[in-house]
């Protein structure tokens, strides 16, 4: 921004403050992270935080893990003191307190080792899967505390075939309704030796 006046008669005269354009600001910076940080607040206020004391803040936030994007983020949700001056002082005090915070990325990673320990100690802690026997034999106490008799399985009744309609055999192949035949009377008629009339 330039705020310019010209007299009559003279040429015209810039404050020097409000021309100063962002680019320029990151030339003279004294962290080379200023403007990651700072580039989205007025001018004004960035010239203020350009200090020894704000980047030796910066500099150890970002080497104890935070991103510049976590402290732009931080800072940008500063309320307004009211004045450049008071907004710097107040944004060093913040910056000053995230020192003593643990950087979001490394508190992250931090969880997921805890999670990680925890699940591992769960699963040796974890009594083993009983086997088929033992289940079995549970299964046992439970009904004998009950007082229940245990279920017997009843054993399938065995599947007669209807005897042969040639001989004693059993009529493994159905021919009709009425008549069964073994294999061997099936080969007997396959060759002639037999005939379906035999069966009456």
């Amino acid at each position: 921004m330039t705020v310019s006046g010209r007299p009559r008669g003279s040429a015209a005269v810039s404050c020097p403050i409000l021309s100063v354009a962002r680019g320029a600001m990151t030339d003279m910076a004294l962290s080379p992270h200023h403007t990651d940080v700072f580039s989205h607040l007025p001018v004004l206020l960035m010239r203020e935080l350009d200090t020894p004391v704000v980047a030796s803040l910066v500099q150890r936030l970002l080497d104890a893990g935070w991103r510049s994007g976590q402290l732009r983020h931080r800072v940008g949700g500063a309320p307004s003191q009211g004045s450049p001056e008071r907004d710097a002082a107040h944004l060093a005090e913040l910056l000053r307190g995230l020192t003593a915070v643990v950087a979001p990325d490394i508190e992250h990673a931090e969880q997921l080792r805890r999670r990680e320990a925890d699940q591992a100690q769960a699963a040796r802690d974890a009594p083993p899967a009983a086997t088929p026997e033992v289940r079995d034999q549970h299964l046992a106490a439970m009904r004998a505390e009950l007082g229940v008799a245990p279920r017997r399985r009843a054993d399938p009744e065995p599947r007669t075939r209807p005897a042969c309609s040639l001989c004693d055999g059993e009529g493994a192949f159905f021919v009709t309704h009425e008549v069964h035949l073994c294999g061997r009377c099936v080969a007997a008629l396959a060759t002639g030796e037999a005939r379906l009339s035999q069966t009456g």
